[in-house]
């Protein structure tokens, strides 16, 4: 199971965020630290590391860590477009490999509460598992209570090992402090499995 993230802060406010999130995956822990800093001018820059072995006879000592950089642009009216791109390394006992991911998103967003995204990726052998790979993402954002309960989801397309779909639910408990669960759906053919997601998040909103 690899981990990509295609969903930049909107909260363009020169804002930093610190989420903690962690997977359950084939009976093991595994733990994914992220630290995000979101500007007023659409810029979104992340360092993230991602399965972090925390718990289980399964884990193994390696784990990804990358610096994510995007850039979203206002298009026309509800319409915005995001490049964005993901780079790292695995951190292995035997080998580290170079993992690129690059995407690009066309968001509508017809009201405050709701918005849809489209759009295409391509990521490298290293972080695919498969060979290169192009594909199509996309994906919601529905707030089902005002400034409280909000559903999210994201679907990758293809058989590569970021294939699947992931759909969480946040809670806001107090403004800049988010805890959220989910589950992560594999695609077919894609020697994913079904797991499990509970994180927490802290933003300078806070203080």
């Amino acid at each position: 199971m690899k981990k990509v993230d295609v969903r930049a802060n909107p909260d363009d406010a020169d804002v930093w965020t610190f989420t903690l999130e962690s997977d359950w995956y084939r009976a093991n822990l595994y733990l994914n630290p992220v630290l995000d800093y979101s500007s007023r001018d659409g810029w979104d820059v992340q360092i993230a590391s991602y399965n972090i072995p925390a718990y289980g006879a399964g884990t193994s000592g390696d784990w990804d860590s990358f610096v994510i950089l995007s850039k979203t642009f206002s298009i026309v009216g509800p319409y915005k477009l995001t490049l964005g791109t993901q780079n790292g390394t695995s951190f292995s006992v035997s080998s580290r490999q170079y993992q690129n991911f690059d995407y690009g998103l066309i968001t509508w967003q017809p009201v405050d509460s709701f918005n849809l995204h489209a759009g295409s990726y391509f990521a490298n052998a290293a972080l695919a598992g498969v060979g290169r790979t192009v594909g199509f993402t996309a994906g919601f954002s529905l707030n089902l209570f005002e400034d409280f309960v909000t559903l999210q989801g994201d679907y990758f397309s293809g058989h590569s090992s970021l294939s699947g779909a992931i759909v969480n639910v946040f809670v806001n408990l107090s403004t800049g402090v988010q805890v959220y669960v989910g589950v992560g759906v594999p695609a077919q053919n894609s020697g994913n499995e079904f797991y499990g997601t509970l994180g927490f998040s802290l933003s300078s909103k806070a203080f």
